[in-house]
C-alpha cells in the first residue's frame, strides 16, 4: 500500500464524522409517527367501560405488537374536560359532547366521528336481607329526586305492603351512571352517596338492607369472570318494569338488545385524531367484528352482532 493512499483513506475516514454531523436525522416519533396499527396513543374512558376496553385493548395490543395504547379511565365529567387535549387520540364515554367540546373541535378543524360500540345497562342492586324484589321507572324516579338521600317506596314481602328507607349509591364521583339517569328519568339531579368504585358499592349494599346501588352492568356481566362473579353473588340484580303494571325485567344481554330492560346506556368512541393514526385504528378494530365479538363474550350488547358461520358437512 503506498503512503499517499493509505493517507487519502485516513482522510476520508476522519470526514465521516463531519459529513454525518451536518445531516439531521429525526428518529421516528411513536407519539407523531403512529399508524393504525403501529405507534403510540392516549386513549381516555369512561371508568364505567373499563371491563369491556381492558379486554379489547389487551387483544388489540397482542394482536399488534408496536401499538402502544395507554388507556386512562376516569369519571365522566372528569373526561370531558381532559378530552380536549392534543395528545389525547379518542375518547369512550356515553355522554354527547357539544359546548366547549365542539368549539374546541371547530377551532382544530377536527370532525371528531361518534362510533357507538356496545350497550350497556344500569344495573340496580340491593343487599341478600332487603325486602325489595322489584321495582318500576316511577319509583326510581321518587327514590332519586326525593328532598333527601332517604326515601320510603312500597314493597311486596310477602304478599303485603311494607315501607322501607333506601339510600341510593353510586360508584365513583362524577358518575355517568347518575348522568344517565337523569338524563334518561328528566330530573334536575339525584339524591345519592358516590363511593370510590362499583366494589365499594357492592360491598356497602350487601351490608345494608336499607341501600340500593345503581352500577354499570359491564361491572357483572361477564360470568366466566371470577371476579365479576364473586361481586355478583354479594348481592341481588333487582328486575325493573316501565310502569306499574308492565312486566319486571331483569338485566341481561338480550333484555338489553331488544330493549326490555328500561335503563340503558350506549357507549361511543370518539375521534379525537386529525389523521389515520393509532386512534382510527383502535376504534375500527373495536367497532368491526373482532371488537363485537369480545364485546358479545362479555355479556352487554354489541351494536353489530358478528356472524356465526356454520359449515354443514354432508355425511359421508
Amino acid at each position: 500500500m503506498s503512503r499517499s493512499w493509505s493517507f487519502s483513506v485516513l482522510l476520508f475516514l476522519a470526514a465521516i464524522p463531519l459529513v454525518l454531523s451536518g445531516c439531521h436525522f429525526k428518529a421516528s416519533n411513536p407519539n407523531v409517527d403512529d399508524t393504525p396499527t403501529a405507534g403510540r396513543a392516549i386513549i381516555l374512558a369512561d371508568m364505567d367501560a373499563r371491563p369491556v376496553i381492558a379486554e379489547e385493548a389487551a387483544v388489540f395490543s397482542s394482536i399488534y405488537p408496536n401499538a402502544e395504547l395507554v388507556v386512562r379511565y376516569m369519571g365522566e365529567s372528569e373526561l370531558l374536560s381532559a378530552m380536549m387535549s392534543d395528545s389525547v387520540r379518542c375518547v369512550v364515554i356515553s355522554a354527547a359532547t357539544g359546548g366547549k367540546q365542539q368549539t374546541w373541535f371547530d377551532k382544530r378543524q377536527l370532525s371528531a366521528p361518534v362510533v357507538p360500540i356496545y350497550t350497556d345497562a344500569i344495573a340496580v342492586v340491593v343487599g341478600p336481607s332487603s325486602p325489595l324484589k322489584q321495582l318500576d321507572i316511577a319509583q326510581i324516579k321518587a327514590l332519586l329526586n326525593a328532598d333527601t338521600n332517604a326515601l320510603p317506596v312500597a314493597t311486596a314481602v310477602s304478599g303485603d305492603q311494607a315501607i322501607i328507607t333506601l339510600h341510593a349509591l353510586f360508584p365513583g364521583s362524577g358518575s355517568g351512571v347518575a348522568r344517565t339517569l337523569i338524563d334518561s328519568l328528566h330530573i334536575q339531579s339525584v339524591r345519592a352517596s358516590a363511593l370510590p368504585d362499583v366494589a365499594a358499592v357492592i360491598a356497602q349494599v350487601a351490608k345494608d338492607p336499607r341501600a340500593i346501588g345503581f352500577i354499570p352492568f359491564a361491572a357483572i356481566s361477564d360470568l366466566d369472570n371470577p371476579g365479576m362473579r364473586a361481586l355478583r353473588g354479594q348481592v341481588k340484580l333487582l328486575p325493573l318494569a316501565r310502569a306499574t303494571d308492565a312486566e319486571a325485567v331483569l338485566p341481561s344481554q338480550s333484555a338489553i338488545a331488544d330493549c326490555r330492560y328500561p335503563l340503558r346506556r350506549r357507549m361511543t368512541m370518539i375521534l379525537t385524531e386529525g389523521k389515520s393514526g393509532l386512534g382510527t385504528g383502535f376504534v375500527s378494530f373495536v367497532a368491526n367484528h373482532k371488537g363485537q365479538r369480545i364485546i358479545l363474550k362479555l355479556g352487554v350488547a354489541p351494536i353489530t352482532v358478528p356472524p356465526r358461520n356454520i359449515e354443514m358437512v354432508p355425511e359421508q
